[in-house]
Parts: structure tokens; C-alpha cells; sequence
């Protein structure tokens, strides 16, 4: 008893320790407990010695945070560009007396610049009326920018800052110095790249000409995809944008635009009229898992352009024309060129013969709805739900007459989830299917709405998913269309 007393009494003024706050302390650097409490007042956290594991990761995060910026404000005071640059220019301090990257950078700018005396101006301007030589990687776009120094349509003098953002900076310095009309930002990126063509679009385009007359591009485009091509965001580059242009004057979107992203097609623009007819496939077949764009063009330039190597003995190859160089997508339908596609790939190994599949339900509910139709005096009974398997993706694509069939292997590796909107009377009859709906899971988005032989769904069938996404906290892709009135 009367040591359980003692051990009260000292309670006060012996604070017990968890052993895992003495390696934490010691990541922080500091070196006593004082210290920590201390250090823990001033950053305005708990002192307690008894912490948790996330009080613990949010105390480091903002010691490597004040770290970071003690380093950086060292590193700024150590850099001293003003004095730098001009030493750079004419030589009276050596590349490998520079310290730190950015100073190097800029000396390798200068060594290889043709207009070093106007680049000289220019970083000085910089160092003081902006923060874009803070950051290295603005180096490249600069010194591009001052190599195309006779496009110049005002002073550089006039430019100042208007936002703290070094994006934002930049891109307003280009345009200040290069655009008389407007520019799409996703243009900006291409003062980044060491292709003279681009930055002369560029510069085509700030001076209000159209894109289609510029000098140097891979496909001819039409006045519809030139218009689209404007419209690019901001997340794509120059290859990208002029895909953007022509799928979505074709008819296309943004999903087809990103599965085409992972393809040989996003750099090669040869035999493009060829190619055009498949975007047009894929366009007139919505609901064919996207997933599959990929492999159906690798197959098909595999079929129509690539010389085959054949080895007809040990140690010597033939080779031969490609198999099909008469390829056409007349006629072709997305469930014979996906076995064929298959096909191919056994052939090559890649894969074996599959069969039917079943997967688990997602995380998303089922919605059912009433709605009353005034003109007829009864009500309709809507339902959305999950398709769980290969043989209800079959059923819902022969009745729906899309191809929706296709996305089996997505939805069974949780990818995908596919849904069938239904409709039926009040006592539960005359079932009818409506609308066939894909959900990217991960995202918990709605990239595709289509009914029967993909027609685009009505303004009441969006009205019922939209209350569906409401109660299962899913949102709609902007690209989703809706039929017209």
C-alpha cells in the first residue's frame, strides 16, 4: 500500500514514456524532451509524450517542411543571380565554381545561345520582376523563348508579374511577348521541348492564323478539327491535340482520345486517312470497352503495315509483305474483330482461350424509382442494376444490339461495373430494358449512358441516373451526351 502511495506522489511529477516517442524525437533532430515540448509549442502541437501514430507522421511532415524551406532560403541566399548572371556572361566565373543547378543550367544556356547579350537582358529582367528563375525547370522554356526573340510583338520591358504562380507567370510572359490573338494554354508546354515546329505554331497561332495553314504538320485537318483542336485542355500535348481535333469532329470524346493515348497512333501520323476510318469504327461502336482499343490497333498495323520476319531455318529470316495489306474496316463488326484480335494473340502466345466469367457486386447499390406518367394515368417502375457475369453482358448486348459484351474481362478484374436500366408497369410486368450504363470504379464515374443501338439516352432517363448518382455518391463524365429534343 504504501508503495502504490509513493508511486501516486512521483505520478505527478514523472510523466511515463512510451518508447516509441524516443526514436520519434531523435527523427525530429532534437535531443532532450525539454527540447521537444519546447519545439512542440512553438509548432503548435500537443505537448503530450503520449501521441499517436498520425500525431506523430504530422509533427515530421512539418519538420521536413521547415527543413525544406530553411534549404531553400539557403540555397536562394547562396545563389545571388544578380551578381551570377553577368559573371556568367563574360566569363569571369567558372562552371565549376557554380554551386548550385540553377546557375549551372544557365550557364549551359549561355554556351549555347546565338544571342547571348539579349539572353543577358532578358535573365536580369527576370531576376527581378518574376520568380521563374527560381525554379530550374523554366530555364529551358526561357532560353526558347529568347532564341525566337525577332517574334517578339511587344517589350519585354512592358511585361510585369500579375500572380505569384510560376505557371501562371509563364504563361502570361508568352503571351505577352508573342500573341496578338489567343493561344490554348496546352500550347504553353511546347517552349519545354527542343522542337523548333511546335514553337512555330506557336507562334503561327498568336498571330491569328489557323493552325490548318501552319508549316510542318503530319495530317491534313479539316476546318472542324482545327476548331476542335483550339478547344484541347490543358493536360495534353501537341501530338494529343491533334487527335483531340479529329475525333471529336468525327464525333468522338474524350474516352476514345485517352484509350488512344497509349497507342503507337498519338506519334504516328502516316497512312492517316487509313487510320481515320478506324476512329470512325470506334466512334460508331461507343459501347465497345475501351480497353481494347489498344491491342484491336496493334493488331490491325500488325495485319496491314509490319514486314513479318520469318525464320526459315536455324539462323536465317525471310521477309515477307504483311499478311493483310489490304485491311479495310468495311463491314467488320466489334465481336468478329475482337476474335480475330484473339485469335492473333494465342497465336502469338500472349494469351489462352478464355472463357465465361462471373465477378463479385461492387460497392454501388441498386436504385428503383416510381414515376407516375400524367398522360397515361399510371405510374413505371425503373430500376437500375449490376450485370455480374459474361452471360448477362451477352444477354443485355443482344437485346440492346451493342457490344457491351466486351467489357467481361474490365468488370471482372473490378475496373469496370456494368449497368442495365429497366423498366416495367406498377405490378412489376412488361419488362423492358431502357439504357445500358459503365461505371469506372475506382473513380466511382459514369463514362458511358447508351440504349438501344447506342442511342444517346433522353433528358427523363438522365434525370433518373442523376438521382441514382445522388444516392450512391457517383458522379457523370462531362463527355456524356444526351439526346436532343
Amino acid at each position: 500500500m504504501a508503495q502504490k502511495r509513493k508511486n501516486k506522489k512521483n505520478h505527478a511529477y514523472v510523466e511515463k514514456i512510451p518508447r516509441v516517442m524516443y526514436s520519434h524525437i531523435r527523427e525530429l533532430g532534437i535531443k532532450t524532451f525539454n527540447e521537444y515540448k519546447e519545439w512542440c509549442r512553438e509548432h503548435q502541437f500537443s505537448c503530450s509524450l503520449n501521441k499517436s501514430s498520425h500525431q506523430r507522421r504530422k509533427e515530421l511532415s512539418a519538420a521536413k517542411a521547415e527543413i525544406a524551406k530553411q534549404l531553400l532560403a539557403a540555397e536562394k541566399k547562396s545563389r545571388n543571380l544578380k551578381d551570377i548572371i553577368p559573371k556568367i556572361y563574360s566569363n569571369k566565373i567558372r562552371e565549376s565554381e557554380l554551386r548550385n543547378g540553377i546557375a549551372k543550367e544557365i550557364a549551359l544556356t549561355f554556351k549555347r545561345s546565338k544571342y547571348p547579350k539579349l539572353l543577358l537582358r532578358f535573365l536580369l529582367y527576370l531576376e527581378k520582376n518574376s520568380d521563374l528563375l527560381d525554379d530550374i525547370s523554366y530555364i529551358r522554356g526561357i532560353e526558347a523563348i529568347a532564341r525566337h526573340y525577332k517574334s517578339w510583338v511587344r517589350p519585354l520591358e512592358h511585361w510585369h508579374v500579375k500572380r505569384h504562380n510560376q505557371a501562371h507567370q509563364f504563361s502570361e510572359l508568352l503571351r505577352h511577348l508573342f500573341a496578338t490573338y489567343s493561344i490554348p494554354a496546352f500550347m504553353d508546354s511546347v517552349w519545354f521541348l527542343d522542337n523548333e515546329t511546335y514553337q512555330n505554331w506557336y507562334l503561327h497561332i498568336g498571330s491569328g492564323q489557323n493552325i490548318r495553314t501552319a508549316s510542318g504538320l503530319p495530317t491534313a485537318l479539316t476546318k472542324k478539327m482545327a476548331h476542335h483542336f483550339l478547344d484541347t485542355p490543358k493536360q495534353y500535348n501537341m501530338d494529343e491535340a491533334l487527335r483531340w481535333g479529329q475525333v471529336h469532329a468525327l464525333g468522338g470524346d474524350k474516352r476514345l482520345l485517352d484509350a488512344l493515348r497509349g497507342t503507337r497512333l498519338i506519334q504516328d501520323f502516316e497512312h492517316d486517312d487509313f487510320w481515320l476510318n478506324v476512329f470512325r469504327f470506334f466512334i460508331a461502336n461507343p459501347m465497345l470497352d475501351v480497353s481494347h482499343v489498344n491491342p484491336i490497333i496493334d493488331y490491325i498495323w500488325n495485319q496491314k503495315y509490319q514486314i513479318q520476319q520469318v525464320v526459315v531455318e536455324r539462323g536465317v529470316v525471310e521477309e515477307h509483305d504483311p499478311p493483310q495489306p489490304n485491311f479495310s474496316m468495311k463491314g467488320r463488326t466489334p465481336e468478329s474483330l475482337l476474335k480475330q484480335v484473339n485469335d492473333w494473340h494465342i497465336s502469338l502466345g500472349k494469351v489462352q482461350r478464355g472463357g465465361k466469367l462471373q465477378w463479385m457486386p461492387s460497392d454501388i447499390g441498386e436504385f428503383q424509382i416510381r414515376i407516375k406518367d400524367n398522360q397515361k394515368k399510371q405510374s413505371k417502375i425503373f430500376q437500375i442494376r449490376e450485370l455480374l457475369s459474361t452471360d448477362e453482358l451477352i444477354y443485355e448486348g443482344s437485346k440492346m444490339r451493342h457490344c457491351v459484351r466486351t467489357y467481361s474481362e474490365s468488370c471482372y478484374n473490378g475496373k469496370t461495373s456494368i449497368w442495365t436500366m429497366e423498366s416495367m408497369d406498377e405490378i412489376g410486368k412488361d419488362l423492358k430494358k431502357t439504357l445500358t450504363i459503365e461505371v469506372a470504379l475506382k473513380e466511382r464515374l459514369i463514362k458511358q449512358v447508351r440504349g438501344k443501338q447506342n442511342r444517346l439516352p433522353t433528358q427523363s432517363e438522365m434525370s433518373i441516373i442523376r438521382r441514382w448518382t445522388t444516392k450512391e455518391n457517383l458522379s457523370i463524365a462531362n463527355y456524356v451526351s444526351v439526346a436532343q429534343n
